[in-house]
């Protein structure tokens, strides 16, 4: 995996999917409200690697991206799912432009940067008929810097660019049923983080898995920590710190410790404690409620005692396990059919 903090990498890489057999590409969004009382994640694909149709051409034929493209919205209330749209759009519905400031179009929806402000304006109906309305501003608290940037002998198999790990998020967000019956209107404010990833399929030939966790810290930092083990076996190792005003600072080859396993409901085994180890920065992550859970992929709530050159630091946010052998199951590829509308 190679880690990019060029600011061209955050506008859609049109020719490059077009040319590259499984390529895919995608904004991450999330957020925590101040109180802990609501989270979401937001997911805008071009080619979505997590698509069963996709998969399935991506492995056995020449598939156009733009074919299976995707967005991903899922609330959640208390550490439990509380709303869930995930829509395919046709090519004639997408308007994905390779020119700065980022800008798509799915369908109604749409996603526009300007500076370091993101606007996300949700319009989409999910398999139950359910309607979802919601603009959600993001407002990073600075451009992204880094003095020396590594992996320059990386092969890039997925490219990874935290674009704005450290934002303040103001969410309006509306849930009606059909015929507009039980309406609810949300409002919070938040913590907020957004990153952007390119590659190709399939993720296994790779990578075996990953976890990530990213970290809201007092004073306007943001501890993001990526662990990702490669198909061979062997392990690579990031931590990175992101300070307002400041380069971001980081740290490889760290030390590692992994405990607490559980397994999920789909036999999906994982640990519930990690703890990093670098020059100047530990962590110990854990993960607690489960968001979203499925046969390859969790995404959690966490928590981290976090230390900094001798300071203690606590913090929480998002957290993920990903092991991409399990979307290759028969009954993953059912499963997936089955939460993707059709728009």
């Amino acid at each position: 995996m190679h880690v990019s903090f060029d600011p061209s990498e955050e506008i859609p890489h049109v020719e490059w999917l077009r040319a590259t057999r499984g390529a895919y590409e995608w904004w991450y969004f999330d957020a925590v409200s101040d109180d802990r009382e609501y989270a979401f994640s937001a997911i805008w694909f071009l080619g979505n690697p997590f698509s069963p149709y996709y998969r399935a051409a991506a492995l056995g034929r020449d598939a156009d991206p733009f074919d299976h493209n995707a967005l991903f919205f899922a609330l959640y209330r208390r550490g439990s799912l509380h709303a869930y749209h995930f829509s395919r759009f046709a090519p004639e519905r997408v308007i994905a432009a390779a020119i700065p400031p980022l800008r798509l179009r799915f369908g109604p929806s749409t996603l526009e940067q300007s500076g370091l402000e993101y606007r996300l304006s949700l319009d989409d109906a999910n398999a139950n008929r359910r309607r979802l309305r919601a603009t959600i501003d993001f407002a990073a608290s600075a451009s992204i810097t880094l003095e020396t940037v590594g992996d320059e002998t990386d092969s890039a198999e997925h490219i990874w660019r935290p674009s704005a790990p450290t934002c303040r998020v103001e969410a309006r967000i509306a849930l009606s049923s059909a015929m507009n019956y039980d309406r609810e209107q949300i409002a919070f404010q938040g913590s907020g983080y957004h990153d952007h990833n390119r590659g190709a399929l399939p993720f296994s030939a790779a990578i075996r898995d990953w976890y990530w966790a990213r970290i809201a810290l007092p004073k306007e930092r943001t501890l993001v920590i990526y662990q990702t083990r490669l198909a061979s076996g062997a392990w690579k190792s990031d931590i990175l710190l992101f300070a307002a005003g400041a380069p971001a600072r980081r740290e490889d080859g760290a030390r590692r410790r992994m405990s607490g396993l559980r397994v999920n409901a789909f036999g999906l085994a994982y640990a519930t404690a990690l703890s990093v180890e670098g020059q100047g920065i530990r962590a110990t992550v854990r993960f607690h409620e489960r968001l979203d859970s499925a046969p390859f992929y969790l995404r959690m709530l966490c928590d981290a005692e976090v230390t900094v050159d001798g300071e203690s630091l606590s913090g929480f946010g998002i957290g993920e396990y990903f092991r991409p052998r399990g979307m290759e199951w028969a009954l993953t590829a059912s499963a997936m059919k089955a939460r993707i509308v059709e728009q």
